[in-house]
């Protein structure tokens, strides 16, 4: 559906304003007379502008042609976001106790994967393991929630936002100084058993805890904004900040917003390209961690090297000392 009556409203605009401006703008061409009926046609869709009409038509309202026609514009696709954050938040969060327990409502964001391929779990460790979606969802307490976040593609929208939120804080505090000094506090624990040092350094990892607390401070700001405009300019940022707006500026997202998509439509596509951006970051963690052995093994074969020098020095030195008595 197009805008113009969308626009005609907004500007506080009669049908007979309408025509009456398009006549006198035609007039000074040599032109025909717009009618009120005609208008209101084009409103309704029952009869479609001439290109040559589409473009006075976008002039007059001050927007694009493709706008105009009904194309997604950037700030409404920020703004399905939003809403559907406002309208989903509660009810995922209902469901993340329901799924992991009180105190664990991160291991919906963690284990739960909607995009119809492979899950990807990230180990303390930083080891990326691979299952496949049948035998995953085959279980029948995420199978519930997977069909759920389904059914619902705005609700799908919101957990790929939150899930986007929860991995991007996972990526960026794995490995770092902090990540270390978190392990080595626990390895050194003697109040915890080897188990519970296993469960906090894979199951719920340093990284599993920043990523949670990630997402908690994502809505914190998010709900901080009192009105749209500031939401949409938060998530705005918050997006332009990856990799240089991937996702908003994604070929299929454009394409999509070109044929003036349904709203269903939109919320699909975009599920879909922020679960790719999901997926890469754990190939990221997974370089990093691959970086990191690497560098592991290097200084080990440096630390092994230097051994090795100071007892061919020492053997040197014997040898030399057994000859001097001879």
């Amino acid at each position: 559906m197009n805008r113009i009556k969308q626009l005609r409203k907004e500007k506080g605009l009669t049908l007979q304003q309408v025509a009456d401006d398009l006549t006198a703008a035609l007039t000074k061409q040599g032109e025909r007379h717009i009618a009120k009926s005609t208008v209101l046609r084009w409103e309704n869709g029952k009869n479609s502008p001439t290109a040559e009409m589409w473009g006075l038509l976008a002039n007059y309202f001050g927007v694009s042609v493709d706008y105009l026609q009904g194309a997604w514009s950037r700030k409404e696709v920020l703004e399905l976001m939003s809403s559907s954050l406002l309208d989903n938040y509660d009810r995922i969060y209902k469901m993340a106790i329901e799924y992991g327990g009180d105190g664990e409502e991160w291991r919906l964001l963690d284990e739960i994967s909607v995009d119809g391929g492979d899950e990807i779990y990230i180990t303390g460790s930083g080891q990326v393991m691979k299952f496949n979606e049948s035998a995953l969802s085959s279980t029948p307490s995420k199978k519930k929630f997977i069909d759920e976040l389904r059914r619902n593609y705005f609700e799908g929208l919101a957990f790929a936002v939150l899930q986007f939120v929860y991995y991007r804080g996972v990526l960026h505090n794995f490995h770092t100084e902090e990540h270390f000094d978190y392990e080595a506090r626990i390895e050194a624990d003697d109040k915890l058993t080897d188990a519970e040092k296993v469960m906090r350094l894979n199951y719920k990892s340093y990284p599993k805890i920043k990523g949670d607390e990630n997402v908690h401070r994502f809505m914190m700001n998010f709900w901080r904004k009192r009105n749209s405009e500031k939401r949409l300019a938060f998530l705005d940022a918050f997006f332009h900040e990856y990799d240089d707006n991937s996702i908003l500026e994604d070929a299929v997202v454009n394409k999509i917003m070109q044929e003036k998509a349904p709203a269903e439509t939109m919320a699909l596509v975009l599920t879909s390209v922020i679960n790719s951006a999901i997926n890469s970051f754990g190939i990221a963690v997974r370089s990093k961690n691959e970086l990191y052995i690497i560098s592991r093994l290097e200084q080990q074969y440096k630390e092994l090297s230097n051994e090795f020098d100071e007892l061919q020095k020492e053997n040197d030195r014997l040898k030399a000392e057994l000859a001097s008595k001879r």
